[in-house]
Order: structure tokens, then sequence, then C-alpha cells
């Protein structure tokens, strides 16, 4: 009946494939004993290849060595390869300022990908029943999770899978009766110290008491939101396309009119999307990202907005720039655009070319990406940097230098984008402020024979 209960759960999730190598976690508890035991019997099933990880916490002195040994023994039994990690949870702590169980969590998966790497797998097993989901569900609940963390734990988040999500831990104790098989309980789970361990002892136990199927009840909850949440995604991807507009993973554009047409459900989502392609989201709560998306909405013309990781956004006309300023400094302070040529801003997802035209009529028809000077003006090859306090420019049309910093106010360029123009250089000279002017010096006129045209566009557009 288990068997059957866990081959559905595989099956509705496509968690296997024929020939799969997966590394069981097991940590000797009931819950991971009976996984190793039911993976087992399925393993002809789905030609697995099955691998024995286990981690020593040491939290809990001789007992956790006493959990090795037996995790190392039961692995033997059934003549699986057998991996450990010893991890210092404590040290993690201190370095990171999270709590314990969390700190343990990010040690213990850190283990897992990297075996999953060494061995050349595709898959870790887990141990999370259909009680642990309630709890998580409970557990977020008290802390006022979003719509998405009440969508709990999924049953597959690659390499990661839970074939026991939709099975009771009842039933687990059940099947290794039966089947005779041991296992150790774990003494910690006993403290409440822990706040999973108070909602398991205390909180639902009383809820039970007004609905005996709470644990199913809150499992179908869960499955519910899940299926939702993903329907919002998929919405949210596709709106995001027309929405947003990438200049490198640390820095888009937002398309103002687009994105608040949108619903808010899928107005929340995409700057959600934005914020952990920034790798900030972790910092943010729901409180920032709603200052965030009221600002996106209703911001003035220059106004910035500050958010936690130097998440900056500024309003520009029609559109929003957001960008993270802590992560933009790996852009190359100097770099060298020979001609002809190409250099790529990997940082800003932008190219910059330059080739060598003759001139003609049509080369007047210039477009705000490029730019045309005189060939014989230059001192090559061009270089490439970006905004210093100081710098100064003949710009195009004008009586004389002006200060960029100057130019880039009345041009009324952001001032979230000004560290990011490319300025091209001849020599020491600015010659161009890619996308906006090139300098009086290095004009085209009516001697000029050959040209070079200067484009600065992103990555994408260039290759279309």
């Amino acid at each position: 009946m288990l068997i059957e209960q866990i081959q559905t759960c595989i099956d509705e999730h496509a968690m296997l494939y024929p020939g799969a190598k997966v590394i069981v976690a097991v940590s000797g508890g009931p819950d991971s004993m009976a996984l190793l035991s039911l993976l087992c019997s399925v393993r002809l099933r789905y030609h697995l290849v099955l691998a024995v990880a286990h981690v020593d916490h040491q939290l809990r002195g001789e007992a956790s060595q006493r959990e090795t040994a037996f995790v190392e023994e039961q692995a033997a039994l059934l003549d699986l390869p057998f991996y450990q990690s010893r991890i210092d949870v404590q040290a993690q702590q201190k370095r990171t300022g999270l709590s314990l169980q969390h700190a343990a969590r990010q040690l213990r998966y850190h283990f897992f990908l990297t075996l999953c790497r060494t061995l050349n797998a595709t898959r870790v097993a887990l141990g999370h029943t259909a009680d642990d989901q309630a709890e998580t569900l409970v557990m977020r609940l008290v802390h006022g999770s979003a719509p998405t963390g009440l969508a709990g734990i999924p049953a597959m988040r690659l390499p990661f899978i839970r074939p026991l999500l939709t099975t009771s831990r009842a039933s687990l104790y059940t099947y290794l009766r039966q089947e005779r098989l041991a296992w150790l309980e774990d003494p910690s789970n006993h403290k409440t110290v822990y706040m999973r361990n108070r909602v398991r002892i205390d909180l639902l136990p009383k809820l039970r008491q007004y609905n005996p199927q709470i644990v199913g009840r809150l499992n179908t909850l869960a499955q519910m939101l899940r299926d939702e949440g993903q329907a919002l995604d998929e919405q949210a991807h596709l709106a995001a396309q027309q929405t947003l507009r990438w200049q490198g993973p640390w820095r888009l554009q937002i398309y103002r009119k687009a994105f608040t047409s949108l619903p808010v459900a899928i107005q929340r989502r995409i700057v959600r999307h934005a914020l952990e392609t920034m790798h900030v989201a972790h910092l943010m709560s729901f409180r920032h990202i709603e200052s965030l998306r009221h600002f996106l909405a209703a911001g003035r013309m220059g106004q910035r907005h500050c958010l936690p990781g130097e998440l900056f956004a500024e309003h520009l006309v029609d559109k929003i720039l957001l960008w993270n300023a802590s992560q933009l400094a790996a852009v190359p302070c100097l770099s060298t655009l020979p001609v002809p040529g190409v250099l790529d801003l990997g940082p800003l997802n932008s190219r910059l070319t330059a080739d060598i035209i003759d001139t003609s009529p049509q080369m007047h028809k210039r477009r705000p990406q490029e730019g045309y000077v005189a060939l014989d003006r230059l001192y090559l090859p061009l270089r490439v940097r970006f905004w210093q306090r100081g710098d100064r420019f003949y710009p195009l049309g004008a009586v004389g230098s002006k200060k960029l910093q100057d130019f880039f106010v009345d041009s009324k360029i952001p001032r979230g984008e000004r560290p990011y123009i490319p300025l091209i250089l001849s020599d020491d000279h600015i010659v161009w402020v890619s996308g906006h002017r090139i300098a009086e010096p290095f004009k085209i006129c009516a001697a000029t024979k050959r040209v070079v045209r200067l484009r600065y566009c992103s990555m994408q557009a260039d290759r279309v």
C-alpha cells in the first residue's frame, strides 16, 4: 500500500527516470529509514542507482557519532555506497547570524549538492512527510508568510525530490514496524526551544481538536496554492517579457505603462522575479516589495528609491531604472575597442562595435545608439571607460568644453544611468558619450573620406 503511494507521488511529479542515480539523505530517523527502504523496494521498477548520504551536525556529541555508525551499518546491509560529512553548525551560525536550524540546513544542502556533482548524481531524495508539510504551513502562517510561502514544501525542486510528501508520519511508523526495520529517535525532536517542535508537540494537537483531518487539509491547501501560484507565475513570466528590459544581471529598465496596467498579483510577482534575479530577494520583506511596487506605479520623474542590498530605482520619462549598485562595480574600469572591432560589456548586457565605412548620405540618418566620427582624427585603438569626477568634453554643436556632469544634467540623463554610460576615448579625449553625443573635434567634415561608425546596443539586439 505504502509502496504504491510513493510510486504515485513519484510518477505524478516525474521525479525519477530509468537509470537515475539517486543520493538518499539518511539521518537514521524513522522518516529517512522508511524512505531508504521504500526506494530500495522500487529500485528495480525505476532501474535506480542508489547511494546513502549522512550529515553529522556535531550538536549532540556521542549521540551524533552513534547515528553516523548506525546509518553506515544500514547502508552496508543494503550493499549501498555510504558518504558522510561532519559540519560545524555553530561556527556557521556565528558567521551568518542565522538560526541554528537554518545554519544546519544551509550546510547540509551544500554537502548534498557538492556530492551530487562529485558522483554525477541527478537526484537527492529527502524524507519530508505530509506532517512536515503541515508544520511548515502553520509556522509560515504564524510568521506572516506570503501566498508563495503558504504553498509549502515542493515535492520536487531539482535535484531534490520528496517521495514521502503525501505520506503521514503515522503511516511510516506502521510500515517500519511491519517490515521490522530499525530506526533511531532524535531526542532533540522533543525540545520545545525549536519552533517546529512547538508546532508539532503543542499547536497541531490543539488544531486537531477542531479538525481531526487538519494535516490533510493543510496539505490540500498547500497543493492548491502551489498550483495557482504556478499559473500566476506563468502569466507573470509572459508579462515580464513585455515589461522588463534587462541590461545585464544587475540592471534593468521597467516600462511603466505596461507595468501599471497589470493586475496587482502579477506586479508583485514581476517585482519578486527581478529581486531574485538580482540576488537581493532574501533581504526584502513584503513591505519592501510593496514600497518598490508603489514607487514603480506612482513615482515622479527623477525621483529615486533605495532598498536593502544597495538596490536603487529611479524614474525616467516612461520607464524606471532598477539596479544593484553593489554588483555593478564589477563593470571593467578601462577596456579597449579595436577599430574595426567589438567590445562586450557583460555586466551591462551591452555591446560596443566600431566599423570603418565610406561616407554616404544614409550615414547622416543616424539613430541615437549610433555615432559617426572621422577616422583621420582618431588615435587608435579607442579606449572605453566610465564617468570620472572632473571629466570634460566638447559636445557636438556647442561652443567650448563642458563638464560631463553638466552635460548629463542638461541632457536630463538620470543619475542612476550616468555611472554606466560607456565613454569612448581617443587618447585621453572623449569621442562619444555612448548613445547621446559625439564630440565636436571628431565630427565629420567635407574633407572626411573614411568614417568610423560607433554603435552601442544590447547584446540581444546586436544578434538580431
